[in-house]
């Protein structure tokens, strides 16, 4: 539970230190990724352990994580068992997921820098010249 020095939130707290709506708030305590404490008469009580696991699990949601396999990294979590290992290799997984991603992002952005380029150019092109330009959407021109 809470210490008796620990400072505790309400969920409009926690959702506007988070940047994570009430309802999202609500949702993963529902889905079994959050165990807030209640108080008797039912008002949710955050400690900073429960922040700071929001904010882990924002990291995990805006990543692509699945809400079940953030659940099975939070039931190990919670298990009571040294589930260090298990929960390593959740994290390693995704992180393989996400480094994946991100190179798939890269060779996107690199084709949209490389059309931007090619705008740039004729339009310089075109300037000099007075000429017009045309383009297709060809995978020959798009390739430029």
């Amino acid at each position: 539970m809470t210490t008796a020095n620990e400072r505790v939130l309400t969920i409009g707290e926690v959702a506007e230190a988070t940047g994570v709506t009430d309802h999202t708030l609500r949702y993963y305590e529902k889905a079994g990724l959050l165990v807030v404490p209640r108080l008797a008469n039912g008002q949710r009580r955050y400690r900073e352990m429960d922040v700071k696991a929001v904010e882990f699990i924002g990291h995990l949601r805006r990543t692509g994580m699945p809400i079940r396999t953030i659940r099975e990294y939070a039931d190990l979590v919670r298990s009571g068992k040294d589930t260090s290992a298990e929960r390593m290799r959740l994290l390693e997984q995704h992180r393989e997921n996400v480094v994946r991603d991100l190179a798939e992002q890269q060779k996107h952005l690199d084709g949209i820098t490389l059309k931007i380029e090619w705008y740039r150019a004729a339009m310089d092109q075109r300037q000099d010249s007075g000429a017009q330009f045309a383009e297709s959407l060809s995978s020959a021109v798009l390739a430029q």
